[in-house]
């Protein structure tokens, strides 16, 4: 499953995009080039503003292509031929100006997934395991198994941290993300029992007890 991070500092505009996109792809949220920067590292596309609090988002993109090349749409206000011209030649992928349609958006940034054939993290197979992220198939010792849509994310995180223990809190954060402090911290729990129960007869999840979850396999 691919990885869209929403660099956006408008709170409303950013969670109405995170509930555009949040069915079909896993979403982060930043308000600033700052929480953008340390959010970099394992997303597939960037949807960035370029009015942020911190400093303007061209200079966001020159500094993010130095770091790692990752696919970049602008969304923003400015409509000088100008702020096209030079965020293209800074290295964004395509510009599209507020207010804009979202179905045009998601199909921009459908296309563009098309077409840059991104398959990072996409694909897990180990030890009895063969997860498809993106076509939404996931088969424990060849039998395949139905997933929701939060399990799907937790499993991902939990894979692709690399051995790392997440936190609940963690968690919470990264699958539901504004709406957070809505969620019951149960839910989490929950969630890892029936994962569990669906990759049996493995036992991959374990619990690091007052820290969190760390995937073994």
């Amino acid at each position: 499953m691919k990885k869209i991070l929403i660099v956006e500092d408008d709170k409303n505009l950013n969670k109405g995009l995170r509930l555009s996109f949040e069915k079909q792809f896993i979403i982060e949220s930043a308000y600033s080039i700052k929480e953008a920067v340390n959010k970099i590292d394992d997303c597939d596309l960037i949807l960035l503003d370029l009015n942020l609090p911190d400093g303007d988002g061209l200079d966001f993109i020159q500094k993010i292509n130095k770091i790692r090349r990752v696919p970049i749409i602008v969304v923003s206000a400015r409509d000088m031929e100008m702020d096209v011209i030079s965020a293209i030649n800074f290295g964004a992928d395509d510009y599209i100006t507020k207010p804009f349609s979202l179905g045009i958006l998601q199909a921009k940034v459908n296309r563009l997934f098309e077409r840059v054939n991104c398959n990072r993290h996409s694909i897990y197979r180990k030890k009895g395991f063969d997860f498809n992220f993106d076509a939404h198939i996931f088969l424990v010792d060849n039998k395949e198994i139905f997933m929701s849509v939060t399990e799907v994310k937790i499993l991902y995180y939990l894979i692709f941290a690399k051995g790392m223990v997440l936190s609940r809190e963690s968690l919470l954060e990264k699958v539901w993300g504004l709406e957070v402090d809505f969620i019951d911290s149960n839910t989490i729990s929950v969630n890892i029992n029936r994962l569990r129960n669906k990759l049996k007869p493995y036992d991959p999840i374990e619990t690091v007890y007052g820290v969190g979850y760390k995937w073994t396999y």
